[in-house]
């Protein structure tokens, strides 16, 4: 019984320290979402109403407490920045006008600049990145590879760019672009070896490589001077997307999205892998969603997971089926091991949950 009582008293410290914002939307707006684990209660915010955005984005970004959101009218793209810690508002309309010369895949930014990766001529798979300041709206452009076959999506870290793509020989290629001089510093090749990145703990560059085997590679770099300092191979029955995916490293351990082969009642699970000892545990949402829908009567799916660090929990973001334009969902909070911590009711669905 004592025992039983500690666990129970850790559990529910646990939940009470926990706080996340979440965006999401209602098919009619954007929101945010606030949520202070102590007092159990949550602030929704309007950020369409806010921030003057429409109810569609075509992407967001995040850097520190700052998110960026990109919206592209009539030939022009807008940027939106909010700090969701002080509550700041920077606004770039119409800061950039595309052209038939170029087709821009993506943008990213950082305090000072804008970043697209696009392909020149349109029509052509000609890689190049444009740099553009937000205080002049002027930039130049850089041309890195010819008729490549896929670009991916970017990942900014501490003053560096990595843009990974596969060029028309099918070989994998990062290149690291230095944002602050606007210049190329390194073109890593990976050959026929899929690159999966993400920054750790520490900062530094973590590079899981796939084949077509069950073996997968992996690659610790200095995220100063890209120097590999360790390296390993592990098993696993799955490949992660290329370029920058959905997961967390800390202290050699790896949570992360789990994928099941369809067909499946579900597509993607939290999981948490074990670089050392190479054991892959993956949490039975399926069994806890089952949970919630009997308890409260209510058929549920999927939208978004991610690992919060400070809090090691799983967020996991639901919709709500239901016969109305006007989604609704909810947000179940997930200990590593699979305990059901939280299940936070939201008159929205999230998307994306800030870091």
């Amino acid at each position: 019984m004592f025992l039983f009582q500690v666990y129970r008293d850790a559990r529910r410290q646990k939940k009470e320290n926990i706080t996340f914002q979440a965006v999401g939307v209602d098919g009619q707006a954007i929101y945010q979402y606030n949520y202070d684990g102590t007092s159990n209660a949550g602030e929704t915010i309007n950020l369409s109403t806010e921030l003057g955005l429409g109810s569609q984005h075509l992407t967001l970004r995040q850097l520190g407490k700052t998110r960026s959101f990109y919206s592209f009218s009539q030939g022009k793209f807008s940027l939106v920045q909010k700090d969701f810690t002080s509550g700041a508002v920077a606004q770039y309309i119409d800061f950039y006008t595309n052209t038939s010369a170029r087709s821009v895949v993506w943008g990213i930014n950082n305090e000072e600049s804008v970043f697209f990766g696009y392909y020149t001529p349109q029509g052509s798979t000609n890689l190049a990145i444009q740099n553009i300041g937000l205080n002049d709206f002027q930039g130049s452009d850089l041309s890195l590879e010819f008729n490549i076959e896929q670009l991916y999506q970017p990942l900014y870290h501490d003053g560096k760019l990595f843009i990974t793509y596969q060029n028309s020989a099918s070989n994998y290629k990062i290149s690291v672009y230095d944002t602050d001089t606007y210049a190329l510093l390194q073109t890593i090749d990976y050959g026929s070896s899929s690159p999966s990145i993400l920054i750790d703990d520490n900062g530094d560059l973590d590079v899981f490589k796939f084949t077509d085997g069950s073996t997968v590679g992996f690659e610790r770099r200095d995220i100063g001077n890209l120097t590999v300092f360790e390296e390993l191979d592990f098993e696993l029955n799955q490949r992660f997307p290329a370029g920058p995916f959905n997961g967390h490293l800390k202290d050699g351990t790896l949570y992360y999205e789990y994928e099941y082969s369809q067909p499946f009642d579900l597509e993607t699970v939290p999981a948490v892998l074990d670089l050392e000892t190479g054991e892959n545990r993956i949490l039975d949402l399926l069994g806890t969603i089952n949970q919630i829908e009997a308890a409260e009567g209510i058929n549920i799916y999927v939208v978004w997971q991610q690992y919060g660090a400070t809090e090691d929990v799983f967020l996991v973001s639901y919709g709500i089926f239901k016969d109305s334009p006007i989604l609704e969902g909810g947000v179940m909070v997930l200990s590593p091991e699979g305990s059901l911590l939280n299940n936070i009711h939201l008159p929205f669905v999230s998307t994306y949950f800030v870091k």
